[in-house]
């Protein structure tokens, strides 16, 4: 495994800062172009997947707990429910590296698609155990688009932390 530069390290933390501040902007304006409030990607999922999905990661569980805790604060409904669902995200991965050896760019897509899936039923299910009802189109269309910012900040990460 090759082992990450400290400049590329300070890279990859600087541009999770600057996204995450963007994101909390973001998320309390509104997505242009979407009409409906409801219909916006859940950023900070596939930010945190984006970053979890690149090797080396600097996020561990006290980091995700802290995180979710602020996401709550700026944009969540219940207070805790992002951290839980970074870390559980952050434990199924782990899970699946120990158990899969994943080299090819299509299964690192197979993992992205199954961490959002398994995020937005840990959101849905908490959701529902509080009471808070979300339409499944909507679930249907969040996790779309969810999928489509993951693949975005992926792809922002490898450039931005590249040499």
């Amino acid at each position: 495994m090759i082992k990450k530069t400290t400049l590329e390290r300070r890279k990859e933390r600087y541009l999770f800062v600057v996204l995450f501040i963007i994101l909390i902007f973001l998320s309390n304006l509104g997505t242009p172009g979407i009409e409906e409030s409801n219909m916006m990607p859940n950023y900070f999922i596939a930010l945190i997947i984006s970053c979890i999905l690149n090797k080396n990661s600097f996020l561990n569980l006290y980091k995700l707990l802290i995180i979710g805790l602020i996401v709550d604060l700026f944009v969540g409904q219940l207070l805790g429910q992002y951290g839980l669902i970074f870390i559980n995200i952050y434990l199924a991965y782990f899970i699946c590296h120990k158990i899969l050896i994943i080299k090819a760019a299509i299964q690192l897509l197979a993992l992205n698609i199954f961490l959002t899936v398994y995020s937005f039923l840990i959101l849905w299910a908490t959701s529902l155990s509080y009471g808070l009802v979300i339409p499944f189109n909507l679930l249907l269309i969040q996790f779309i688009l969810t999928i489509i910012a993951s693949l975005i900040f992926t792809v922002l990460m490898k450039r931005f932390t590249k040499n």
